[in-house]
């Protein structure tokens, strides 16, 4: 099982471009960042220490294409995640 720290770390070694959401409401995600600005380990830490519910949308090829933060459990979730919103949770990566 994976602490949020090693999820960073493993974004940090991998060569991942992705992109920050943050929960806004209604069941709504919105952008963390300006559009089209590259997300970074340093913005995902500012997200993470300002919200309760992060999503972090690979941009390159991975297994999962999208992770559900819970900053209050220190869990990571793969999720289906399309237009601003959750529409599954899959196996805990991290406890």
């Amino acid at each position: 099982m994976k602490h949020i720290v090693d999820f960073i770390e493993q974004l940090e070694r991998g060569e991942h471009s992705f992109t920050i959401w943050v929960y806004a409401r209604h069941g709504k995600f919105s952008p963390f960042a300006e559009p089209g600005k590259t997300s970074t380990t340093s913005m995902l830490q500012k997200a993470i220490d300002q919200s309760l519910q992060v999503v972090v949308e690979l941009l390159t090829p991975a297994d999962n294409k999208a992770y559900l933060i819970l900053t209050e459990v220190h869990m990571v979730v793969p999720v289906l995640f399309q237009q601003g919103e959750v529409h599954s949770v899959g196996k805990s990566l991290a406890a």
